[in-house]
């Protein structure tokens, strides 16, 4: 897509700190970075959501995301990650390219991600089961 920033970082035209790449995906750091080696792993092909891509590109993308966990916990060693997909303008999502947040994390890095959930009673949580599983295909 012309003007979007993933889409120039593949084709060359904007410079990116690439860790990995093969003829599906690319893998770079962010440059606005949470923690220490925050990555970013996007599809080669553009597609704004998940639902966007057909299912080989998605498989690609976390075929790479597991890649380049396995790559920053040999040189970083994080405790742990995050692996953050923002999925529309509602959900955080800035560019409007699929992409998956790899943020190594460790304990006392100031990072914090809350989540306030609500406690549905059983029967609401047998009937959105019920109705969500009718919808998959």
């Amino acid at each position: 897509m012309e003007d979007c920033i993933f889409c120039k970082i593949i084709s060359g035209e904007i410079p990116s700190y690439t860790i990995y790449e093969d003829d599906d995906t690319l893998a770079f750091l962010d440059i606005n970075p949470n923690n220490r080696g925050h990555t970013l792993v996007i599809p080669k092909k553009h597609g704004e959501k998940i639902t966007d891509l057909d299912d080989n590109d998605v498989a690609a993308v976390f075929r790479t995301v597991k890649k380049v966990v396995n790559g920053l916990q040999a040189v970083i060693g994080p405790e742990g990650f995050n692996l953050v997909i923002n999925h529309g303008e509602v959900a955080g999502q800035v560019i409007h390219h699929f992409h998956c947040h790899i943020v190594p994390r460790n304990t006392g890095d100031g990072i914090e991600y809350k989540y306030d959930g609500t406690t549905p009673s059983q029967e609401e949580f047998q009937e959105l089961a019920g109705e969500v599983a009718k919808h998959i295909v």
